[in-house]
This record gives C-alpha cells, structure tokens and sequence, in this order.
C-alpha cells in the first residue's frame, strides 16, 4: 500500500469538518475536485469508504472518524513542528561550523572571535582547525576559509583578506657565509622549507611575479609539512628560507631573528570565506559573513 501523503490527510480533514467539499476548497484555495480527487485516492490506498456523500451532504463514516481521532493530535503536532522550523530560520541562532587553515585561525578568528561572540549571543561557534581541503558538504561544515587557488567552482566565495602579503624568510645564522638570493632562480642553491599539501600530497610551487614576469620555482630542502608553524619555527632555527604569511611573523623581521628576501617578487594572495552555493543561505551564516565585512581582523 502506497502511503497516504500530508495533503490527503489534510484536506481530508477540511472536508469533514466542513461536511463540504466546496467548503473545504474555498478554505484551501484548491478546486473542488482537486480536493474530491485526493480524498477518493486516500480512500483507494487504505481500502477504506472514509466519507459516506450525498447531492446534499457529506458524513464522515465510523473508519473515517476513528482515522481523523487517531491524526488529529499527530497533525496538530506536525504543523506546530514545521511553524517551530519556520521561524528558527528567521532566528539569528543556532551552531555554526567552520573549517578553516591555522592561518586564518590566527589572522581572522582569533582577532574577532570576542566580538563576533558577544554581537550574537544565539550563535554557538565550532571551528575545526586542519590544513588540508576538506569537502565541507559532506564534512557538515556550513562555510569554509582557504585560499584562491583551492577552491571549487560551484562554491560561492566572499573574500576575508584581500592583499595578503607573503614573504620569503630565513634567520641570519642560515644566511652567513650564504649569498643573498637576487632572482627566484637562486633559491634553488639553498635549503629550503616546503609546504606539503595534506590533500594530494604535492609539494606547491613557490610563486613569483615581477615587473609582469611570472616565474614558478620548485624548492628542495631537508623539511615539508603542512604545518606554517613548524615551517616558521625551522626557519628560526636555521634551515632555510621559509614561504609565510607576513602577518604573523612581523615580530620576528622586525626584532630581526628573520630576515626577508627576493620583496619585489613576492606576490599578495586572498583568503576567502567559502561555502555551497544554495538559495536559502541560513540567517546564522549570513550574519557571520555581514560581520567580517564590517570588521577588518587586521
């Protein structure tokens, strides 16, 4: 037996409590047959006569009264659940989910996690920190932070930090008794600190761009990892030039425990605010988007 859908019992109810089929369409907005048609299926699929009809009147019979007794309460309950799921989505309230790189965890959570918090007390923040490229769909995360060049075509991207400055880094220990790179090309006779993608497993290239003249160079060195921390901490410590965000390593360039290279060849990158491209997008990561357009973390 096919399943009777929430319109037949529904309407069936009109019918009865209005003992009218015209009523019960005038009440729904529905034809008169459309509303006769999906009752008679309904008594079709249970094998059941629910309504007894004259060319003057409509009667519930004894099966359809026990079947309206045993719904009523059920569809009284489902409508209060579907007006409760109505008006949350009208709510600024609810957990949101993000993934995000340690980057922006550093230079886009951190420094406005207070405000955001206490502007939307209804919203409750879980942020999963990883490096990789996650599917964020199938992850049941409900906006994503990455780079440009990683992301897919069918997400809808609003950028968080546009400009973003890199720098080639090494200590001054690495660098003595060293020749200071002029060119990306003399990098490759240093040690350098790769980045290894989580995702695929490759080894990025480092990207230059001059002038108009764009130039990609494929590092060696003793250390990969998708870890920027343990790149900055290697660097500290010696082993070569690091490819980093500025932003979170300016104290060390300015107290001089790093030393920058190759400026006029490092070009800016974006960090974006991602996530699935649907219609309805939910009012909690509206108002997360709305707010870091509002406030620059920088």
């Amino acid at each position: 037996m096919k399943d009777p859908d929430f319109q037949q019992l529904r309407l069936l109810m009109q019918v009865a409590q209005a003992k009218s089929f015209t009523s019960a369409a005038d009440a729904t907005g529905l034809s008169v047959s459309t509303v006769s048609h999906a009752v008679r299926e309904l008594e079709k699929q249970l094998g059941l006569r629910l309504l007894n009809r004259t060319t003057r009147s409509v009667n519930v019979t004894e099966a359809g009264a026990q079947l309206i007794g045993k719904i009523a309460p059920l569809m009284e309950d489902l409508g209060l659940a579907l007006r409760s799921a109505s008006a949350a989505g009208e709510e600024v309230a609810g957990t949101l989910r993000l993934s995000v790189p340690s980057t922006a965890s550093r230079l886009v959570l951190q420094p406005l996690l207070r405000r955001f918090l206490l502007a939307h007390p209804g919203i409750n923040l879980e942020v999963a920190v990883d490096n990789s490229l996650i599917d964020i769909v199938t992850q049941g995360f409900d906006a994503g932070i990455r780079y440009d060049d990683v992301l897919a075509e069918d997400m809808v991207v609003v950028p968080v930090l546009p400009n973003m400055r890199f720098v080639v880094v090494a200590s001054p220990e690495y660098l003595q008794g060293r020749s200071i790179p002029r060119q990306p090309q003399d990098l490759l006779q240093h040690d350098c600190l790769n980045y290894r993608s989580a995702a695929s497993g490759a080894l990025p290239r480092w990207d230059f761009e001059n002038a108009g003249k764009h130039t990609r160079i494929a590092v060696k060195g003793r250390l990969a990892t998708n870890d920027s921390d343990l790149l900055l901490r290697a660097a500290l410590d010696g082993f070569g030039f690091a490819y980093l965000s500025h932003a979170p390593i300016a104290p060390y360039l300015d107290s001089g425990e790093l030393v920058s290279v190759l400026e006029d060849w490092v070009p800016t990158g974006t960090l974006y605010l991602y996530y699935f491209e649907r219609n309805n997008t939910p009012k909690k990561l509206r108002a997360f988007i709305d707010f870091l357009k509002m406030n620059d973390p920088l």
